[in-house]
């Protein structure tokens, strides 16, 4: 097949062009950056244009584009996306129904929560790791020592609006989302903020929003449990960082402005592609608590650290759970309290940690490589 393949800039593209080729196909290259990505006149004429000078088999995007969709039905021609975001905004499920679109997310739940609203083109694909590239690195003593550390974190600590969203809110509602917020976050492996949140509480906070003359805000659950399902995430993050720290030797590796212990050794960020391996590697856990609003699915870092050769440490995610065994392959943990049991002892007991690593990283390369998904994926057209 020729295939166009449209990029943004995101961290797979080159793993699954090359995957592509590899499975035999053609590609040509199509990079734009949108400023806003419902709305752009320049791009409709381009790729409209680009879609009637060269006959392709199939378009395919890292994440949904919703104009490259519209231009790919209005053309007949196959639509393939595959996301490594989640939740997805729920604006993008207005140009879910065409035909042409194959679109793959990473978390089964979500998958499944689309599926129920008849969007059948919606499917399930866990994500991929290149194994073979990441064998490949190699690092200087020096940079290993640099990033030589008892326990890692690389990655956001979150920050959210729920407090502007709740601010015109009467003590009811608060009460309510804080009631959720202590339920869900004692929880893992399961989300319900989203079901859990009334009509009636979007209905009176979109009413008050008006009444205040905030015209231009408009809420729906999707947007208020991202919030809620944003801050627990960041509160766990912090808390579990925080009370690691008072143990053990913690490294963060971040680009945001956060709040954290003094303990905490809050570094800058670390390339995607070059150092933040050396960080895994050289990590004798690599923290990773999910995203909250990720229900069931691998996200990306998870895959990121295995196939680097590090230690995954990671709060329970029943996809997780399918593919890897806990003890064997990975770390696990259900609660906060268990989080900071299994660090203790994992970090008294460093001899096993090396066979943990070289386990997932074998797993990772046999059961999550690149080119058995792209089969997958374009065997569906």
């Amino acid at each position: 097949m020729h295939i166009l393949m449209f990029d943004m800039g995101s961290y797979t593209y080159k793993d699954v062009k090359e995957a592509v080729l590899r499975c035999g196909h053609t590609v040509d290259d199509m990079y734009y950056h949108f400023a806003d990505r419902y709305d752009d006149a320049f791009f409709c004429e381009r790729i409209r244009l680009t879609l009637s000078r060269v006959k392709y088999d199939a378009v395919f995007s890292i994440n949904f584009f919703p104009l490259l969709a519209t231009a790919c039905f209005e053309k007949g021609l196959p639509y393939v996306s595959w996301s490594y975001d989640s939740p997805l905004d729920i604006r993008l499920a207005d140009y879910f129904s065409y035909e042409t679109n194959r679109i793959f997310l990473f978390d089964r739940f979500e998958v499944e929560g689309f599926q129920k609203a008849g969007y059948s083109h919606v499917m399930h694909m866990p994500l991929a790791v290149n194994v073979d590239r990441l064998d490949k690195l190699k690092f200087s003593e020096e940079t290993n020592r640099q990033y030589k550390s008892e326990i890692s974190f690389v990655g956001k600590i979150y920050d959210s609006s729920l407090d502007e969203l709740l601010y015109p809110a009467d003590d009811y509602i608060k009460g309510y989302i804080e009631g959720l917020f202590q339920a869900q976050f004692r929880v893992y492996g399961c989300n319900f903020v989203e079901k859990s949140i009334p009509d009636n509480i979007i209905d009176d906070l979109n009413s008050t929003y008006l009444k205040l003359g905030q015209n231009k805000i408009r809420l729906n659950k999707r947007g208020l449990s991202y919030a809620i399902n944003s801050r627990i995430t960041q509160v766990e993050r912090s808390l579990i960082i925080d009370e690691m720290a008072e143990r053990h030797d913690v490294c963060v590796y971040t680009a945001n402005a956060c709040e954290l212990s003094e303990k905490v050794k809050l570094k800058g960020p670390v390339k995607y592609f070059t150092d933040m391996n050396a960080v895994f590697r050289n990590s004798h856990l690599n923290l990773c608590p999910t995203l909250k609003s990720i229900a069931s699915g691998i996200p990306l870092r998870a895959l990121d650290i295995m196939g680097a050769g590090g230690v995954l440490f990671s709060n329970y995610q029943p996809e997780l759970a399918e593919s890897f065994v806990d003890g064997e392959d990975l770390i696990m943990y259900e609660s906060i309290e268990d989080a900071l049991d299994k660090a203790d002892y994992y970090l008294k007991n460093k001899e096993g940690l090396a066979q943990i690593a070289q386990r997932a990283k074998e797993k990772a390369r046999k059961k999550f490589s690149y080119d058995d998904r792209i089969k997958t994926i374009l065997g569906e057209l």
